[in-house]
């Protein structure tokens, strides 16, 4: 008797008349992220010009799997076909492995159509069959069911101690939407500058306001009217995850972002999100140590990288020569030339 499973996948690439079905997918699926969210299509179009391919497997007229991705035209690293750049996982999600195994299949078709192109999915678990992936970032997540008590007894005294060390020193948070965008992006080019990395557009998040809505919020942490800090929380069915945080260097001796995450931690937990994801770290880095102070786990992330041609696809490898080079020449520019130039830069690189 044929069951669902002997039923090959009808693959289609999806349309805007396609949003409803695929929103309702994801928000029943296990394996969905706010990566797979439909407007991710139109965010990174408005702000770097990318076009994207959704693809969608039905059986029996049913959606089984979902995988979208935006296709990266590099003048210098070639064409990419990401699932999803500039965010820590994306990838195929679907019920079963079979159709798992076709819309990647579906995928590479595609890349070879787009030239040599390299296919990159983010994935929370690796799939089988596939070349190794790469397992040298994780995601720190901090789980809050114990509820905001349970957790501030648990933290270390140390961390304890940053928090109300900021309270004392005057630092204070406030929580909105795009209307504080300016101000954040503001501390946010510097920081990304020190860092030594391009920064992205401002239309990047202007888009992702207008097409996440509510589930985008802008935390600010101020001196009385300066701002001196802010992050970028995005919520997706019970987890907060922070992409995106930034303090000013010169505030760094009054703990601005131990106030800022501690406050969103609280939000997360009167607001009933069951973890918090402080977002992508190297094992062993000072962004890791940092967060998993908070009593965050780190869940590995995989990321497969496939090509004819043993490409890498548009990420880079931050610790080769060039790249230490690149970023100490960046950390010497004017704040101008890294905001006029960055972005420019930054729309290319899928990290």
């Amino acid at each position: 008797m044929q069951t669902l499973k002997d039923i090959p996948a009808q693959i289609s690439r999806g349309t805007d008349s396609d949003a409803f079905e695929w929103s309702q997918y994801i928000l029943q699926s296990p394996m969905a992220t706010i990566s797979h969210e439909w407007n991710w299509r139109s965010i990174i179009r408005e702000a770097y010009g990318h076009e994207s391919v959704y693809l969608i497997a039905r059986q029996e007229g049913v959606v089984r799997g979902i995988l979208p991705l935006i296709v990266v035209k590099s003048p210098i690293l070639g064409t990419s076909l990401a699932s999803m750049p500039f965010m820590d996982f994306g990838g195929v999600c679907a019920d079963d492995p079979n159709i798992v195994g076709q819309l990647v299949q579906e995928a590479r078709r595609l890349s070879r159509e787009a030239g040599s192109a390299t296919v990159e999915l983010r994935q929370m678990a690796a799939i089988p069959g596939l070349p190794a992936p790469r397992q040298d970032k994780v995601t720190m997540i901090l789980d809050l069911t114990g509820g905001e008590a349970g957790i501030w007894k648990r933290l270390p005294a140390k961390v304890r101690n940053q928090v109300r060390k900021a309270e004392k020193n005057g630092l204070s948070t406030m929580v909105g939407g795009p209307e504080l965008l300016e101000e954040f992006y503001r501390v946010f080019v510097v920081n990304m500058r020190d860092l030594g990395s391009p920064v992205h557009a401002p239309s990047f998040f202007t888009s992702m306001a207008s097409g996440l809505g509510a589930q985008m919020h802008v935390r600010l942490v101020r001196e009385g009217a300066k701002t001196v800090g802010g992050l970028i929380s995005l919520c997706f069915k019970d987890t907060v995850l922070v992409p995106w945080a930034s303090a000013l260097r010169e505030y760094f001796s009054k703990c601005p972002n131990n106030l800022l995450y501690w406050h969103a931690i609280q939000d997360g937990c009167a607001n009933g999100f069951k973890m918090f994801d402080f977002g992508r770290s190297s094992v062993g880095s000072g962004t890791y140590e940092f967060k998993r102070q908070w009593g965050a786990q780190p869940v590995p992330l995989f990321w497969h990288v496939l090509s004819d041609d043993d490409r890498q696809g548009n990420t880079i490898d931050g610790t080769s020569m060039k790249y230490r080079l690149f970023r100490e020449i960046w950390r010497r520019l004017p704040i101008g030339v890294t905001v006029t130039i960055g972005p420019r830069i930054r729309k290319y690189l899928t990290n």
